[in-house]
């Protein structure tokens, strides 16, 4: 394949509803190997690839060339592939090795809406792989998807010898991937916030520490340069000091005594030697390298302000001395669920993990050890798609039916956007405030949230976890928490969820998540 690089120029967009532009002036571009194209949420990165992919027409700027074979690969699993019926009957040597790569089963593609999220996505890359594009967009690949798929996806994706983009906020795969990254970044300059677009060579990890570099260097800039506008304010204040005195010394002179002849002397001396037209000029000098320096403190882009996740829970652990207690056995399977066995695997410090083994398999249902949360343990659950999780976390909920808990389930719905929201509008000022406050901690932004604005399944999770917090639960079970979210706001959910007071539990393939966790909760 001849070397190609995808350029986007001088790129500017506003929706038709918006006052202020989503983004101006967005220059970025794309040769062949992966980018990642990184951001909080709706920032405009899908936005940005939509440009790319032609399916929006920018306000100003342009794409080039603008005859390449491109392919998208949606976030939404639901969305069939359109040439899915064709990949099912392609049986030439690289497809056939595609769907040992990604272990698709021969008859997947007929019963597409059946199959697991994890088998829809494998499907979907899949069909945009098999027609050899120039240009492949992957958005949020590994959404859903357990640790073996992950792998696999990354596999096909070193294959991939094309332009590829990932908008992705999974670390794990970006760094098994990528060679650039393209971040969406808040900035704050000239007194405002504003949305810039910067590249960095190298994959995710590579990339922090450059921009960290990069803002550490821009606030160190700012910090040098406001010490100078104060050096020059105070050399200002002194010369407008003498400026009033030459004034005053000229008012003076109008009344000097015929007899005083050193005060005379001095006036006509001043007047020889421009000293009062010398002050003057110096202080209009001065106040030139004033405002410059002002000026260039401006043009300086620093970060703008986050927040951290620290929300204050006024959260009093249960004093029971046992929430959950599941004695050693067989956990009968849901009626739609075939689980494989789970036994716990390992413990780091106060997080406690429970992992897969590789038998223990009944035809019943779920094989487990004792298993016993107390009111200040905190567990994270990991292990493929299928294995026995959601059998697990249901025997566990229905355990602890008499504890004050907060549920919130992988898949969330436009009706529980719609409850979230009533439940808001319907909280006394002071609990709407906290909810308020601890929203805008998760990387969230409260008047979006006020003006009436679509929720997105990542702004609802915060959402609804804020909103359990002010129920005081003594138990939270979330599970996979980091879906959707952004790296900043899984960073805040990391320090939020690890801070918790009372006992959590955890489901999650996200293993750069769960050390975020485990770090925050203290353990090593």
């Amino acid at each position: 394949m001849q070397a190609i690089t995808l350029s986007l120029s001088n790129i500017s967009f506003t929706y038709p509803t918006a006052v202020d532009p989503l983004f101006t002036r967005v220059n970025c571009t794309f040769p062949q190997s992966w980018t990642a194209v990184l951001g909080d949420n709706g920032i405009g990165k899908s936005t940005l690839m939509a440009i790319a992919r032609g399916k929006l027409r920018p306000d100003s700027g342009q794409v080039s060339p603008n005859n390449l074979v491109l392919r998208y690969c949606p976030q939404d699993i639901a969305v069939q592939p359109v040439n899915l019926e064709d990949f099912a009957a392609d049986w030439q040597t690289e497809t056939i090795r595609l769907r040992e790569r990604l272990s698709i089963r021969d008859d997947w593609a007929y019963r597409y809406d059946t199959l697991s999220g994890g088998e829809q996505k494998r499907l979907q890359i899949a069909c945009a792989l098999v027609q050899k594009p120039d240009v492949l967009i992957l958005d949020e690949p590994t959404n859903h998807v357990d640790e073996p798929t992950q792998q696999a996806i990354i596999e096909v994706m070193r294959n991939y010898r094309g332009i590829g983009i990932v908008v992705s906020h999974d670390v794990t795969l970006i760094d098994a991937t990528c060679t650039r990254c393209v971040m969406f970044e808040r900035k704050h300059i000239g007194g405002q916030n504003v949305t810039e677009v910067n590249t960095y060579q190298g994959n995710y990890s590579q990339a922090k520490e450059q921009r960290q570099c990069h803002d550490r260097t821009a606030l160190e800039q700012l910090a040098g340069t406001r010490r100078e506008v104060k050096r020059l304010e105070a050399a200002q204040s002194q010369r407008f000091t003498k400026v009033q005195q030459a004034e005053a010394a000229k008012r003076h002179g109008e009344r000097i005594s015929p007899k005083d002849h050193d005060a005379r002397n001095r006036r006509n001396l001043a007047k020889m030697t421009g000293l009062d037209a010398g002050v003057s000029r110096s202080y209009a000098q001065l106040n030139g390298r004033l405002a410059k320096a002002r000026q260039s403190g401006e043009a300086i882009s620093t970060a703008s302000k986050r927040y951290d996740g620290n929300i204050w829970m006024d959260i009093t652990p249960s004093a029971k001395h046992e929430l959950i207690r599941l004695e050693p056995g067989v956990i009968p399977f849901d009626k739609q669920l075939r689980d494989k066995p789970l036994s716990v695997a390992s413990q780091s410090g106060d997080t406690i993990r429970l992992a897969l083994p590789q038998g223990s398999m009944t035809s019943e249902g779920l094989k487990i050890p004792l298993i016993s949360v107390g009111p200040l343990d905190h567990l994270v659950i990991t292990g493929p798609n299928g294995a026995g999780k959601s059998t697990l976390v249901s025997a566990m909920i229905d355990a602890a039916a008499n504890v004050p808990a907060l549920v919130i389930r992988q898949n969330t719905t436009a009706a529980d956007a719609d409850r979230a929201i009533t439940l808001l509008h319907g909280l006394s000022p002071v609990d709407t405030s906290m909810v308020l406050s601890a929203y805008a901690q998760l990387n969230a932004d409260p008047d979006r949230l006020l003006h009436g604005e679509v929720v997105s399944p990542g702004e609802l999770r915060k959402l609804l976890l804020c909103l359990g917090l002010v129920r005081k639960p003594q138990l939270i079970v979330m599970d996979e928490p980091t879906n959707h979210l952004d790296l900043n706001s899984k960073t805040a959910f990391a320090r939020t969820l690890g801070s918790y007071p009372g006992a959590l539990i955890i489901v999650s393939h996200d293993d750069w998540f769960v050390r975020q966790l485990t770090a925050a909760n203290g353990s090593h």
